[in-house]
């Protein structure tokens, strides 16, 4: 098992708590997704952050308007 730095273990422990919290918000709508694919889903999500971020920044509001 190669060894990690106390801030990488930090780092990806931040990945799981954002996966986490998306899972959450996912499990609260409609869509229906197994246990498997909302995990990968949702680390991939929280691992590239930044530019998802960068994709929903121009949202003012969350989706369908009022």
């Amino acid at each position: 098992m190669a060894a990690i730095s106390k801030k990488e273990a930090d780092a990806w422990d931040r990945v799981l708590d954002a996966a986490a919290d998306l899972a959450d918000l996912i499990e609260t709508s409609e869509i229906e997704i197994d246990e498997y694919d909302l995990e990968e889903l949702t680390i991939f999500l929280a691992m590239h952050g930044y530019t998802v971020r960068n994709m929903l920044k121009h949202l003012n509001r969350t989706w369908p308007p009022d």
